[in-house]
């Protein structure tokens, strides 16, 4: 099956997220991050629907299977990223300076990588990325540790939707990985998607882990009274690669 071939292959990188995300915690200050978090998320979230739109309006009638899905898909994806600007309201942030505020470069090579397997691998390959995004959806526990220390409902509303959907979106995708890509150069597009789209999240959880993002972020502070208690370190929770993507939604 392509879809294990391809869980192979994301293996190192999954180890590595892992990584970063536990040393997160560890250090106590994935609370005072998790805004930075949701901002850079919404900055790739955006892009969702208009790289899916681009991938399936370059796809020829030869696989119009893919055309189908990615249309389906764009409708059940549509603003999205209202959910993550409603979260960082309820967290004390202007959604119009969200809105205004320039993403990491991380996040723009996040967009980037994809745009290059749509215009120069093959469209299709997009899925990859879409797989990526969707795979590990946010569970139960995650998000009950994330209310226990201080992480309300109101700023998860992104993260508990998805956690909703994204079970069915992975079988789904996974359905699709298998019977629609046979060739060598689609499953080299769809890995190269789906690798080099988590090795830019997982630079992107390092810098906004390590704090290294002022210049970018929204001027409006979050109130003293919000601020987080640490989380547990032993939380492995599957953060918003979308995601964090839904870009990845």
């Amino acid at each position: 099956m392509f879809s294990e071939e391809l869980e192979s292959r994301l293996t190192p990188y999954r180890d590595e997220y892992r990584r970063i995300v536990n040393g997160w915690l560890a250090g106590g200050t994935f609370g005072v991050t998790y805004p930075a978090l949701l901002v850079e998320t919404f900055h790739y979230v955006k892009h969702s629907c208009s790289l899916m739109s681009r991938a399936c309006a370059q796809l020829g009638h030869d696989m119009l299977p893919l055309q189908t899905y990615f249309a389906k898909h764009i409708a059940e994806e549509v603003g999205h990223e209202e959910w993550l600007l409603d979260d960082l309201e309820h967290l004390g942030y202007d959604r119009r300076e969200v809105e205004a505020s320039r993403p990491l470069p991380e996040t723009i090579n996040l967009i980037g990588s994809q745009l290059y397997v749509i215009n120069y691998m093959h469209p299709a390959g997009l899925l990859g990325y879409v797989y990526l995004m969707e795979s590990t959806p946010p569970n139960e526990l995650s998000l009950a540790f994330l209310e226990a220390h201080g992480i309300g409902p109101r700023a998860t509303t992104f993260l508990r939707r998805h956690g909703e959907t994204d079970q069915r979106h992975g079988r789904e995708l996974r359905e699709m990985l298998d019977l629609h890509f046979k060739g060598p150069r689609l499953r080299e597009a769809a890995t190269q998607s789906a690798v080099i789209g988590l090795s830019c999240v997982n630079r992107l959880l390092a810098r906004v882990k390590s704090g290294n993002y002022v210049d970018h972020f929204p001027e409006t502070a979050v109130p003293a009274a919000q601020t987080f208690q640490s989380l547990p370190t032993s939380l492995d929770p599957a953060l918003p690669l979308r995601p964090p993507a839904k870009a990845g939604r």
